[in-house]
């Protein structure tokens, strides 16, 4: 039976931002959210250029391959940033993440890069179909800390990748397998960072209505502080007699930053924008859509007024940077003191070293550093199997552990280059006698008698071992257990 989408989308500033860097959409065949970053270096630009260049995969239509078009919308919008941040040298440093669904009529295209997430709900389970870029969950990745570490871990807004208009995009592309009756969510971290995973599957499960679940899950995040701002698709797959034509007009919806100034994926369309959960409050309607842009806005000036004279800006703005500086810096030095707590063991220039830090790298800068090089370990002296295990680092808890592991490598090593010992020379068995055979006792030379000749006795030189061949070249075994 044809599949078709129903599908929603709801954004709010949330509780402690002053503006909404999100950007949603949701259309027919394109479910998308970008999280802008950069603050005043405009977030909020960067994140409805990028919606705004993957809206114009509806415009174009099917494609063959879903993935290659992802990807291709993708580049075109990190060649975007780059050219706004040129254009501007004052919006460097802006960025966005971006996860974005491409509906083909039979399963869903993923392209996803940064910490926004996509979710899964079938027969009542929920399962995450992204994997964050972020530094702690390269911690999880490898077994350092838990997810429940994660959540509260002091760098855990820490992003490692994103679209920020510099080279190209290392984004996550994967074919998505649906059938009917499966629930799709796909939402900033605003949400998922403040809602746990299960109470975002108890909601999901506990309302059938799209609507009303992307206002449950908006008034979740709200009730947990809503730190950040909060962005949501929620989309169903349908079993349906006959999937609508390219001809029929199509509800989409356009949120957060992108409600502003957005294209819509086709003209006949109606696209529905709405300032978010707490703005709909005060227009007295539950979607937003009754009211212009510009009655938004005024509605937007009434709710933070009064505001400071304009001479007064420059002061609060330089509070709430000196506010910012000092968290973050903050946020940097128990990350750095967490960081220079850890340790590993690797390769460096070919010989076993231990590591301060963690191996890993966010852009130019190195998270780890040599704390010792293993005097006289080359990499090469390991068996396979360890030298692999190096090549991959070996984490551990402390120095000393380190340093255990070092001497293990090297009792390998040797063990695996010791060289050969010649065989002991077992004693000539002495012959027993027996009954009925005569033998020949061998002479015993007779002590000297004066006067008589004696038979000199010949002397037997030891013939020295052959020489062990070498070791390893560079391996150290010497004194060494």
């Amino acid at each position: 039976m044809p599949l078709t989408l129903r599908y929603v989308a709801r954004s709010d500033v949330g509780l402690l931002r002053e503006g909404n860097e999100d950007s949603g959409y949701a259309g027919p065949r394109l479910l998308a959210i970008a999280d802008g970053m950069g603050g005043h270096a405009a977030g909020e630009v960067a994140s409805s250029a990028t919606i705004e260049e993957l809206v114009q995969i509806e415009n174009a239509g099917g494609d063959s391959d879903p993935l290659r078009a992802l990807q291709a919308a993708v580049k075109a919008a990190n060649d975007r940033i780059r050219t706004i941040v040129d254009a501007d040298p004052e919006r460097r440093g802006m960025g966005t993440t971006l996860t974005a669904l491409l509906w083909t009529g039979e399963a869903l295209a993923l392209a996803h890069i940064g910490d926004s997430r996509a979710y899964l709900l079938r027969d009542g389970i929920l399962r995450r179909i992204t994997h964050d870029h972020t530094f702690v969950q390269s911690l999880v990745d490898e077994g350092r800390i838990t997810e429940d570490e994660a959540s509260v871990h002091p760098a855990r807004a820490m992003i490692l990748r994103a679209l920020q208009g510099d080279g190209d995009p290392d984004v996550d592309l994967e074919m998505i397998e649906v059938r009917g009756g499966d629930r799709v969510l796909v939402c900033s971290d605003g949400l998922s960072g403040v809602v746990r995973d299960t109470t975002l599957r108890d909601t999901l499960v506990q309302h059938e209505e799209l609507a009303e679940t992307a206002e449950a899950l908006v008034g979740l995040a709200l009730k947990g502080g809503a730190p950040d701002n909060i962005t949501c698709v929620v989309a169903d797959v349908i079993e349906t007699d006959a999937p609508p034509s390219a001809d029929d007009t199509a509800e989409i919806f356009l949120v957060g930053a992108a409600s502003g100034d957005a294209p819509q994926a086709h003209p006949e369309r109606r696209a529905r924008r709405g300032p978010g959960a707490a703005m709909r409050g005060l227009l007295g309607s539950s979607d937003g859509a009754r009211r212009s842009v510009d009655e938004v806005h005024e509605d937007e000036d009434l709710r933070y007024a009064p505001r400071p004279p304009r001479r007064f800006r420059w002061l609060r703005r330089l509070a709430v940077l000196a506010v910012v500086a000092a968290v973050a810096w903050a946020g940097i030095r128990l990350a750095d003191d967490y960081v220079n707590d850890q340790y590993y063991v690797g390769d460096q220039a070919g010989e076993v070293a231990i590591f301060r830090g963690v191996s890993q790298e966010v852009g130019p800068l190195r998270l780890s550093s040599v704390h010792e090089i293993a005097a006289d370990l080359p990499i090469g002296a390991l068996p396979t199997l360890y030298r692999n295990r190096v090549a991959d680092t070996i984490p551990a808890a402390d120095l000393p552990e380190a340093e255990q592991i070092v001497g293990s490598l090297r009792r390998e090593a040797c063990r695996a280059h010791a060289p050969a010992v010649d065989p002991t020379p077992s004693p000539s068995p002495t012959p027993t006698p027996t009954p009925g055979v005569v033998t020949t006792p061998t002479p015993t030379p007779s002590r000297a008698v004066p006067g008589q000749p004696t038979t000199p006795t010949p002397t037997i030189t030891p013939r020295p071992l052959p020489t062990a061949p070498p070791g390893y070249p560079g391996l150290d075994c010497a004194d060494r257990p």
